[in-house]
């Protein structure tokens, strides 16, 4: 490495379990509906998270893994509202 610069080895990515999908039907229900409702401006909260239920079931997540993921993720949706709320406010 050279200064400030990452390099990415396949050796970090060979222990990442990537399960391939089963049936994707359920998945590709929820992102049509998400497309429709974003397209109408309309919260798409409810459908991530059964989306994000959908990915635990296929891990086999344990409960402490999910609330690992749902406490950082928590973090991320208060950023968004706060940021929408504060491009809506400067907007006007």
């Amino acid at each position: 490495m050279l200064g400030d610069t990452r390099e990415i080895r396949k050796v970090f990515f060979e222990t990442i379990t990537i399960k391939p999908p089963i049936n994707t039907e359920a998945f590709d229900q929820k992102v049509i509906l998400i497309e429709q409702q974003k397209t109408q401006n309309l919260s798409t909260l409810t459908e991530e998270h059964d989306i994000d239920k959908l990915m635990f079931e296929l891990y086999d997540l344990t409960s402490s893994e999910i609330a690992i993921i749902e406490e950082s993720s928590s973090f991320s949706v208060v950023s968004d509202k706060s940021t929408n709320l504060i491009s809506s406010s400067v907007s006007m």
